[in-house]
């Protein structure tokens, strides 16, 4: 790409290429694929270093990497948000300079080896969110560092003026995100414990049960799943009970 101009008609492109029926976040999320050579990506937005609302997946293997991301508390688009600078990482790297051993190994088991992008979202030099993209191993974005950051903070700006984007009703992300926040009230109350120890106890029985974070809230907030009970498992058996 030779200047931004040429980036924003490129971008204009593949946007017109999308399913107009999509959100927008949707739209911009394939289209940013597209322009950075990718397999698939997310938009997250977050407003603190504890949360995170991902607006749209462009496929399993991207939710997935979401997903494992908030099981986990910490992953490369965590760092883009906190650092404000690009992360690459590569999940296959297993030396001891691996940052997040443990991810890694998850990311391996359920998804193989992948190269992930994270571009932190900052149309207004404050980190908005994140564009996370993932690549083959070996990969690496078609866009240099520049025009890879002008291409998520264009983004960024696109959803600021998106009314579903910064809409808090009671549909999409936006109703994970509160189920997480009234999951956590509701494990400091039965076991009397802070918020964070309680997000991590969250965080950990995801893990376990093999499911995403906002899984593991529903089952709290519907009282599948309760803390002080030994034998409440917050899954589901053939016969429908918990």
């Amino acid at each position: 790409m030779e200047d931004r101009a040429t980036l924003l008609s490129s971008l204009a492109r593949a946007m017109a290429q999308q399913d107009p029926s999509t959100t927008l976040a949707a739209r911009l999320c394939s289209s940013a694929v597209t322009l950075l050579g990718g397999e698939g990506a997310s938009i997250t937005l977050t407003y603190s270093g504890h949360e995170r609302v991902t607006l749209c997946s462009s496929g399993d293997t991207a939710a997935r990497l979401a997903d494992l991301q908030d099981v986990f508390g910490q992953g490369p688009s965590w760092q883009a948000f906190d650092s404000g600078e690009q992360q690459l990482w590569m999940s296959h790297d297993a030396s001891a300079e691996q940052p997040w051993p443990a991810l890694a190994h998850e990311v391996r088991s359920g998804l193989g080896s992948v190269s992930v992008c994270a571009l932190p979202i900052r149309p207004d030099h404050e980190v908005l969110g994140v564009l996370t993209c993932h690549f083959p191993t070996g990969s690496a974005p078609l866009l240099d560092h520049a025009h890879a950051q002008f291409l998520a903070d264009a983004i960024g700006v696109a959803l600021l003026r998106d009314p579903e984007t910064t809409a808090s009703d009671a549909s999409g992300p936006w109703t994970a995100q509160a189920q997480i926040h009234q999951a956590t009230g509701m494990v400091v109350a039965q076991l009397h414990i802070g918020l964070e120890d309680a997000l991590a106890l969250l965080r950990a029985h995801a893990f376990a049960a093999d499911q995403s974070l906002a899984a593991t809230a529903e089952s709290v907030v519907g009282r599948g799943l309760d803390f002080t009970d030994p034998d409440s498992t917050g899954t589901t058996d053939p016969n429908g009970t918990s």
